[in-house]
């Protein structure tokens, strides 16, 4: 320091020691206590434990929330109008609106013709390019010109 009592420089992370708290005091005292849970966490306990409920005169146990989403589907499939009012936005967020496994996804042109020539170098009579036969099959728009075993190297 300039006053010459102390080796210890004054900055940005370093407050002066008069001014700093002493040791066991919080800087805000009034703050989260320690072992205090938030709204998330309790949430989360109370839909994960466990108790039994009675469903079509049955008793079922497991966890609150399984059984929560048991008992509205099981409520809207009797024709409670209102809890598939619930349950149906429940459905298509958590799921999604598409049908799940009905079709198969296709690859893009672009995609299937790579596939087609790798099989066909392989001689797989599946692919269109191994039941056509490659030379019937134009060039690559961006590699005609180019020699088999020629310059790997050049910009395309």
């Amino acid at each position: 320091m300039a006053d010459g009592k102390s080796d210890y420089e004054v900055g940005y992370g370093k407050p002066p020691k008069h001014s700093r708290f002493p040791p066991g005091q919080s800087g805000n005292p009034k703050g989260k206590q320690k072992g205090k849970k938030g709204l998330k966490t309790d949430l989360a306990d109370e839909l994960d434990a466990k108790q039994t409920i009675q469903i079509n005169g049955k008793p079922v146990t497991g966890r609150r929330q399984q059984l929560v989403v048991m008992a509205l589907a099981a409520r809207a499939a009797a024709g409670d109008l209102k809890a598939a009012r619930t349950l149906l936005p429940l459905i298509v967020q958590v799921l999604g609106t598409e049908d799940r496994g009905t079709e198969r996804r296709r690859l893009s042109p672009q995609d299937q013709a790579i596939l087609d020539d790798m099989l066909g170098e392989l001689g797989h009579p599946e692919t269109e390019a191994g039941a056509r036969g490659q030379d019937d099959r134009p060039p690559p728009a961006d590699q005609e010109g180019t020699k088999e075993g020629g310059d790997h190297d050049a910009p395309q």
